[in-house]
């Protein structure tokens, strides 16, 4: 309410110059991602980075040479880690293009013709660790911060930070250096930096076609369409790439080729190349036959990309934000460190075509459970305590958004037989104070 009350004289003004930036659409979705790409390039010198949508959702791929201060195979060694924070902050250089692209970002969907839900920024470490700092925010609560709806604390909280190794990232470095090697090398640098002393110029040829490496010299009518990778064992790992080249006056070919990599003290090399397809005596391609345990195409999906982007659903958004906003809570509680020994906990959305529901998970033991009700730990007064911390959070986040695609909250306490599950309709009498949260769970269940 405070903030509505604060909406007089120069607040109005803001307001409606936000409003009327809003009407005008000066990036149409048909080039929204040229648009983005060529911001950060003009405006930030940011030239890598890599833009996807899926459905509601924008993706940015930003590769970076170094993404956290510390070296971690350093810290590893000296042990100088004061904490696993200090570890994983990231580099000053690092954070201010993370900052520039989520602006740029903003600018963009808030001002082109296609109604976006939400943008995903994954910021990765391509040189050594793989590490990447994914963030995921929600496009209404960009608009909200800006009109002062919610404060800047809470949308901070509605963002999603994670930490995540992407391993696709490490098997596919020495496979996207290859191909930068064939775009600026002569063929005989690329025989000897990748293949045996054997290989002859006219089996280079043949294997690549004069798309990529000619005999004269490195080609440019070629791009890569496609690249997944999979770990074989612990140090080795295959990389599967597409490309779209010219293959003279016969015109646009597919090429596939699979490259063996090994990975060894963040240093990654490849150790063998085995091509789909070869020139035959005529210069026709050929398609190379595969024994049928290699018919890798069947099972690509399951191989690992390394900018992966599904369409976030808000549901799921919300479970994960609520995860994260309880985990917290429950950390900074002193009554709750007091009492228990460890907490697990977690928010789930099932989108169920019928009866879609929340459900939060729960394993926690107490310091001292010699007291309890009903000789359940779910009535124990210090779970009760902090499941009323969770459910006020829960009803209180879903309010916020005004979602209500759901039936019921299920709670599911890990020495339980089975599961409590509270219906929508008597967690919003819980949020209005209508009804306590022992009341709730002393009625049948549903």
């Amino acid at each position: 309410m405070k903030s509505r009350r604060w909406f007089t004289g120069a607040g109005w003004v803001l307001l409606l110059a936000f409003l009327a930036g809003c009407v005008q659409k000066s990036y149409p979705a048909s080039h929204i991602k040229e648009a983005l790409a060529e911001i950060c390039r003009k405006e930030y010198g940011i030239e890598e980075m890599d833009v996807k949508i899926a459905g509601n959702t924008i993706g940015v791929y930003l590769p970076l040479k170094k993404l956290f201060a510390a070296d971690f195979k350093e810290a590893a060694i000296t042990g100088k880690v004061r904490n696993l924070e200090t570890l994983f902050e990231p580099s000053p250089e690092a954070l201010e293009k993370v900052e520039d692209v989520l602006f740029s970002i903003s600018r963009v969907i808030l001002s082109t013709d296609r109604a976006f839900e939400f943008y995903v920024l994954e910021a990765t470490d391509v040189e050594k660790t793989g590490m990447q700092l994914v963030l995921t925010g929600y496009v209404n609560d960009i608009k909200r911060v800006r009109i002062w709806d919610i404060s800047r604390n809470e949308y901070r909280k509605r963002v999603l930070h994670e930490l995540r190794l992407n391993r696709a990232v490490l098997w596919q470095r020495p496979v996207h250096q290859f191909f930068k090697d064939v775009e600026t090398l002569s063929p005989e640098k690329i025989k000897q930096k990748y293949f045996n002393k054997g290989v002859s110029g006219d089996v280079l040829h043949d294997l690549f076609l004069s798309s990529l490496i000619g005999k004269s010299g490195p080609q440019k009518n070629w791009r890569v369409t496609d690249m997944r990778s999979i770990a074989v064992q612990q140090s080795e790992g295959l990389v599967y790439a597409k490309l779209q080249a010219e293959n003279g006056k016969k015109g646009p070919v597919e090429l596939q080729y699979l490259f063996l990599v090994t990975l060894n003290d963040e240093q990654a090399r490849i150790i063998r190349i085995i091509p789909f397809q070869y020139l035959d005596d005529t210069g026709g391609m050929r398609k190379i036959p595969f024994p049928k345990d290699l018919q890798i195409q069947e099972n690509l999906d399951q191989w690992e990309q390394e900018f992966p982007l599904p369409e976030v659903k808000l549901g799921v958004f919300l479970a994960e934000q609520l995860t994260r906003r309880v985990q917290a809570l429950s950390s900074a509680d002193e009554r709750i460190q007091n009492t228990f020994r460890d907490i697990k906990l977690r928010f789930d959305y099932k989108e169920d075509p019928v009866k879609p529901y929340f459900s939060l998970a729960i394993e926690a033991s107490l310091k001292d459970f010699n007291h309890y009700n009903r000789m359940s730990l779910i009535f124990h007064e210090d779970m009760i305590y902090l499941l009323n911390i969770a459910s006020r959070e829960f009803v209180d986040v879903l309010r916020s958004y005004q979602f209500g695609n759901y039936e019921y909250l299920r709670l599911n306490v890990a020495q339980e037989a089975s599961p409590w599950m509270i219906g929508r309709e008597d967690l919003e009498l819980f949020r209005r104070k209508k009804v306590d949260l022992s009341g709730l769970l002393s009625m049948p269940k549903l």
